[in-house]
């Protein structure tokens, strides 16, 4: 974690000496995640779980509005079950990739509407054991799509709202004191709150 966390910093300090082009911006984003997890089993029930995400960003601006984002984020999500003190965190490295449509609303502020696919690869996760045993795997690699909107202050500054909808099953798991659940696989949603600087 510590080396993945290095090599954000590193890229962020950077990237102004690659922001050279017209229409190519550079910059970072950061923003809180509120992950809840859609069950396939009505037995136990999902609770919010509270993280964080960071990294690099590139926008591609058109001169008609259109333009494309991507990113390299490195996210914290996971789940807890409603009633227990189970809890997984999961560390992951997201890559999104966004059709974006900007609207010049003054000459200083404007907003946007983003959405397309992302990747998610697992850095880490840990647990915090309950009174449910559980044999319990988070996947190694994700998958799903981002829609988002929000604005942008001073041309520089984005504050936006992101939906991140799992498209595979982000956890597999086998429960171990219910006798009437063979087991539940949960897909991951996240809400983020973003702000975005752009160099």
């Amino acid at each position: 974690m510590k080396k993945t966390m290095t090599m954000i910093t590193l890229a962020i300090l950077l990237m102004p000496a690659f922001s050279l082009k017209a229409g190519v911006r550079i910059g970072a984003k950061a923003g809180v995640n509120l992950a809840k997890a859609a069950l396939s089993s009505d037995v136990l029930k999902s609770d919010n779980f509270t993280g964080f995400q960071v990294g690099p960003i590139i926008e591609i601006s058109g001169l008609t509005g259109f333009g494309v984002d991507a990113a390299i984020l490195y996210s914290q999500q996971g789940l807890k079950i409603k009633g227990t003190t189970y809890e997984e965190k999961v560390s992951t490295l997201d890559v999104p990739v966004n059709l974006k449509l900007k609207i010049s609303l003054a000459d200083r502020v404007g907003c946007y509407l983003s959405a397309g696919p992302y990747v998610s690869f697992k850095v880490d996760d840990q647990t915090t054991f309950s009174q449910i045993k559980t044999q319990w795997k988070s996947k190694e690699f994700g998958a799903g799509l981002n829609f988002g909107a929000g604005f942008e202050l001073l041309k520089h500054l984005q504050i936006g709202v992101n939906y991140q909808l799992a498209l595979n099953d982000d956890y597999k798991n086998r429960i171990l004191n219910f006798e009437s659940v063979d087991g539940f696989n949960a897909k991951t949603r996240i809400w983020s709150i973003t702000a975005t600087y752009f160099f």
